[in-house]
C-alpha cells in the first residue's frame, strides 16, 4: 500500500516537471544581429536561492564592427530576458558588447544595463580607436623579419595591455581606458617604453617565456602574457 503510494506521488512529481519544462517561455534568437558569446558572470545565489539586488548578471559578447543603437537594443532585450529566464530574481543584467580582438583590452564597445527595470545603452566610441590599433598592430606581426617581441602582451591580474608594433611604436590601455601611444626601443631584455608626457617606463622580455615584466611602486611585480 505504502509503495503503491510512493509510486503515485513519483508519477505526479515527474508528470508536473515535464509539464513545468515544456511550458517554460523559450527565449527566440531568431534576427538578432550576428554576435559571438565569450562568457557568463553568475551572481552569487544563497542557499534559500535568494539573489541580493546588489549582485550583477554579466554577459560579455563580442561583434565584428559598431552596431546602430536599434541592433543593440535587441541584442540587449535578448540577454536581459535570458538573464531574468535563467536567474529568478535577478536586479541588475549588464551585457557588454566588445568589437572584435578587443576583449582582452577591457573597453567594451557598448554597455547595455537593465536595472530596477530600467534600461540602459552606452556606446565606448574609443572602443573603435581600440580596434583599429589592434588591427593594424596584426599586420604588423606577419612581417616574418620583425623582432620577437612584436605583439600584444596582458596582464591577467589588472587585465592591461601592451601592444609592440614594428615601427618602433605601440601603445598602453589600462583596463576600460583609453590606449595611451608610445615609442620602445630594445637591448637584449631590457626594453624601454617612453611616453611622451609621461616619460620612460623599464621592462623586462623573456623570450622564452614570451613575457614581460615590469616592477612598480603601487603593485609591486606585474607579469605580461603573449597572446
Amino acid at each position: 500500500m505504502i509503495i503503491s503510494i510512493m509510486r503515485k506521488l513519483l508519477f505526479t512529481l515527474v508528470t508536473l516537471t515535464i509539464f513545468a519544462c515544456e511550458n517554460k517561455p523559450k527565449i527566440q534568437e531568431t534576427n538578432l544581429p550576428e554576435y559571438k558569446f565569450l562568457s557568463t558572470e553568475k551572481p552569487i545565489v544563497s542557499s534559500d536561492g535568494y539573489i541580493s539586488p546588489t549582485q550583477n548578471l554579466v554577459y560579455n559578447i563580442e561583434i565584428d564592427h559598431p552596431m546602430a543603437k536599434d541592433s543593440l537594443v535587441l541584442l540587449q532585450n535578448y540577454f536581459i530576458e535570458k538573464g531574468e529566464s535563467e536567474f529568478n530574481g535577478i536586479n541588475k543584467v549588464i551585457v557588454y558588447a566588445y568589437l572584435k580582438g578587443t576583449f582582452i583590452n577591457g573597453t567594451p564597445y557598448a554597455r547595455m544595463t537593465q536595472i530596477a527595470g530600467k534600461k540602459e545603452i552606452r556606446i565606448e566610441e574609443n572602443a573603435v580607436a581600440i580596434q583599429e590599433l589592434y588591427e593594424t598592430q596584426a599586420d604588423d606581426i606577419q612581417d616574418d623579419n620583425a623582432d620577437q617581441i612584436i605583439g600584444t602582451y596582458h596582464c591577467s591580474r589588472l587585465r592591461d595591455t601592451y601592444a609592440f608594433k614594428s615601427n618602433h611604436k605601440g601603445f598602453f590601455t589600462v583596463s576600460g581606458g583609453s590606449p595611451r601611444e608610445f615609442t620602445w626601443k630594445r637591448s637584449g631584455k631590457d626594453i624601454t617604453v617612453v611616453y611622451e608626457v609621461l616619460g620612460a617606463v623599464k621592462l623586462k622580455y623573456d623570450s622564452k617565456a614570451q613575457t614581460l615584466t615590469e616592477e612598480t611602486e603601487d603593485f609591486g611585480t606585474l607579469i605580461y602574457e603573449k597572446q
